[in-house]
């Protein structure tokens, strides 16, 4: 397999693994996510290094250099706006989830508002003996 073969194909995972995250991230599913994130870390230097394969390989053939670079800078660049939305979509999520955990402390405070409200007064343990 060439070098450019690998390394598009490394560019298939890394969109095959951004739409995963993009799923996770819609489910709700932090651990898909957070799966995803990891293999997308591991995936950068093997994509940085196939890129130097890669470019070794075009001028050693003699190929349209310019052109290929032209492919690798379009397919990279949807790769990071599928990056982009998924991060846009990690914020709102996180936001929404903030905003649900600011809810449900407040309950709570009204909750133990209420409890102190309506529980019967405690007695001190002393009797009166008159």
């Amino acid at each position: 397999m060439s070098a450019e073969q690998a390394l598009f194909d490394a560019y298939r995972e890394w969109r095959r693994l951004s739409k995963a995250e993009s799923k996770a991230i819609s489910l709700k599913d932090w651990n898909l996510l957070a799966e995803c994130q990891k293999l997308l870390q591991n995936l950068q230097p093997v994509i940085t290094r196939l890129t130097q394969e890669a470019q070794d390989e075009w001028k050693k053939s003699g190929a349209d250099f310019e052109a290929k670079k032209a492919r690798l800078r379009e397919t990279v660049a949807g790769l990071i706006e599928l990056a982009r939305e998924n991060q846009l979509s990690l914020r709102v999520a996180r936001a929404l989830l903030q905003a649900q955990g600011r809810q449900l402390a407040e309950a709570g405070r009204t909750l133990k508002r209420q409890q102190h409200s309506y529980a019967p007064a405690r007695s001190s343990g002393w009797m009166s003996f008159s």
